[in-house]
């Protein structure tokens, strides 16, 4: 019989060693796996916020240029009306650039807190998807400070070419008034 009690410890033992090392190994291959995941999001989320941080640049040239160039159209004395509708027209676009860049980020964040989601839920899991969400948090905050720059500088750039339209129009009547007597 106390042959038989330890025939079933050292099984009893072997069989917990084997599990030990099983769940020692799920742990890991689940480590792994979150380390990649998170890998991927960091990945993802970096290129959204460069490609965010390009289109925020070119928006700013866009209307930097459109800037110019209703500048150089006003000092030619060309049609003021053609000028406003054309500095408009650039700052509905500047204004559409900016709500696709808003769209792109929340779809980048939306397709990165589904990813995260689908990690397993353990108290390890948690830990990281926690710092992954404050790290995208903190990049989605910095792309959106960089849309809302670009925005304030493309409203300025237009409301700077509308003011630049309407000194050139009351110039040109005053000309026109000098000219024609009136």
């Amino acid at each position: 019989m106390e042959e038989n009690k330890k025939d079933l410890t050292d099984q009893a033992a072997d069989m917990a060693s084997k599990a030990k090392e099983v769940a020692s190994e799920k742990l890991s291959e689940a480590k792994e796996e979150a380390a990649e995941l998170i890998s991927d999001i960091k990945e993802e989320t970096a290129e959204k916020f460069a490609e965010a941080k390009e289109k925020a640049s070119e928006l700013a040239e866009d209307a930097s240029e459109a800037f110019n160039a209703a500048k150089e159209k006003v000092s030619g004395m060309v049609d003021t009306d053609k000028i406003k509708a054309e500095a408009t027209e650039k700052f509905t676009e500047a204004k559409a650039k900016a709500s696709e860049l808003a769209d792109e980020a929340t779809e980048a964040f939306n397709s990165a807190k589904a990813k995260v989601s689908e990690v397993v839920n353990s108290e390890k899991m948690n830990e990281l998807k926690n710092e992954a969400s404050e790290k995208f948090e903190d990049l989605k905050e910095d792309a959106e400070e960089a849309l809302n720059k670009a925005k304030n500088k493309a409203g300025e750039l237009a409301h700077e070419a509308e003011e630049a339209v309407e000194e050139v129009t009351k110039k040109a009547k005053g000309f026109f008034a000098k000219l024609f007597g009136k």
